[in-house]
């Protein structure tokens, strides 16, 4: 079998208009728990990737991009498609050591390539991959321990009242894992009392009243300046409003291992790292200086599911959790991620309702949300269909 064509079409995802996204915080500030809900995330940059076998076979990938966040915009992710493509074409779609091989070639001489568009690519080779045999891809990567996930989302909102609104929307819909901001101001202006006081008071008064069965991972996003700064703000949260389910997410830079490891070893919470996690040889690391308890794992940042399911394997033999969060933000992307989510034998509620915020793509079936669960069926590959019909050119 060869790979005859590879195509992608960028996507125009649609936010809805009663989203809120464009509000002022003036106008957040009387916004209903359901429509700081609906508030989540501007449309990322995203592309379709078909690749079409010589029988016929075609498998679906989905590459996404924050530019603020991964570096990449849509033009740099379609230039790396396009290389990619470059060196693909020929070679046989069901050896994925060999396409992964392949694509490393062209994408990692000194800093790394685009690893959203490497994911894209990665994502339709195993969907045409489990088409061609007949399973679905939780299959491939060796077998389902479970095909109903427990949800996570995150919270929005301007003061305690409203995140608590919030996060009783998503608890009373079942969901059991919820995620808190902290930091961006910190980030944006720099140090001061008002403003850590501003967030250590904010996670206090949520801590205080949650029921104790949700997972809480509150998320810094690297904006906390210093481990000891971190072990200040959570031990005061530690002391007035303790929640035994709560971890403490990326509070410093992805490069301080060293000051993450500091924060295990002085406060009783679980850390997890996110943004630090970029790669089989990041984990490594990440292992090495015992700086987390947990991590948050994208696909898409890290190269796909070829090279997420080695982190997973360091992280499962050195007893650290693995959480997965919602990108590419479609309904193929969330359902590649809960056919990742599927193969973790230790099983921490996912973020996999991206795609529900966003219309305009041309994707049906994949997996289903009810009731605050993920549930994924058995068909071939991902069970995505694209209608042509939606796609740009075509």
């Amino acid at each position: 079998m060869k790979i005859v064509s590879i195509d992608f079409f960028p996507l125009n995802l649609l936010a809805p208009s009663d989203a809120g996204t464009d509000a002022s915080a003036d106008e957040q500030a009387s916004f209903t728990p359901e429509m700081l809900a609906a508030r989540r995330y501007a449309p990322p940059e995203t592309a379709l990737v078909i690749i079409k076998a010589d029988d016929g076979t075609e498998g679906y990938g989905d590459g996404a991009t924050l530019p603020h966040y991964l570096g990449h915009g849509i033009g740099s992710m379609l230039d790396w498609l396009g290389r990619f493509r470059s060196v693909l074409v020929g070679e046989d779609p069901l050896n994925i050591a060999g396409i992964h091989h392949r694509m490393e070639a062209v994408a990692s001489i000194g800093v790394p390539g685009c690893r959203p568009a490497q994911a894209a690519i990665d994502m339709a080779i195993y969907d045409l991959a489990g088409k061609v045999h007949g399973c679905p891809v939780y299959e491939l990567l060796g077998g389902s321990y479970r095909q109903e996930l427990e949800l996570q989302t995150q919270m929005h909102g301007h003061t305690v009242d409203q995140l608590l609104g919030v996060c009783n929307y998503y608890v009373e819909r079942g969901f059991t894992g919820l995620k808190l901001k902290v930091g961006s101001q910190l980030r944006q202006h720099g140090y001061s009392k008002a403003l850590f006081d501003a967030d250590a008071d904010k996670v206090a008064g949520v801590m205080a009243r949650l029921p104790h069965h949700i997972q809480v991972d509150v998320d810094a996003n690297q904006g906390i300046m210093n481990a000891k700064m971190a072990v200040a703000m959570f031990e005061r949260v530690r002391r007035t409003a303790f929640h035994p389910n709560m971890a403490i997410e990326q509070p410093l830079h992805h490069l301080d291992l060293a000051g993450h490891a500091q924060i295990r070893r002085m406060l009783p919470f679980p850390v997890v790292l996110d943004e630090a996690v970029t790669s089989p040889t990041a984990m490594l690391q990440i292992v090495r200086m015992e700086a987390a308890d947990r991590i948050v794992l994208k696909p898409n940042r890290v190269g796909g599911l070829w090279p997420a399911r080695r982190i997973v394997e360091i992280c499962e033999a050195s007893g650290i959790g693995v959480s997965l969060d919602t990108m590419p933000f479609t309904l193929l992307g969330d359902t590649m991620l809960c056919h990742l989510g599927a193969t973790i034998k230790h099983h921490y509620p996912l973020d996999a309702q991206g795609h529900t915020f966003f219309a305009g793509t041309p994707f049906s079936g994949g997996v289903k949300i009810d009731n605050g669960r993920a549930h994924l069926g058995g068909a071939p590959g991902f069970g995505v269909a694209v209608d042509p019909e939606l796609l740009p050119g075509r």
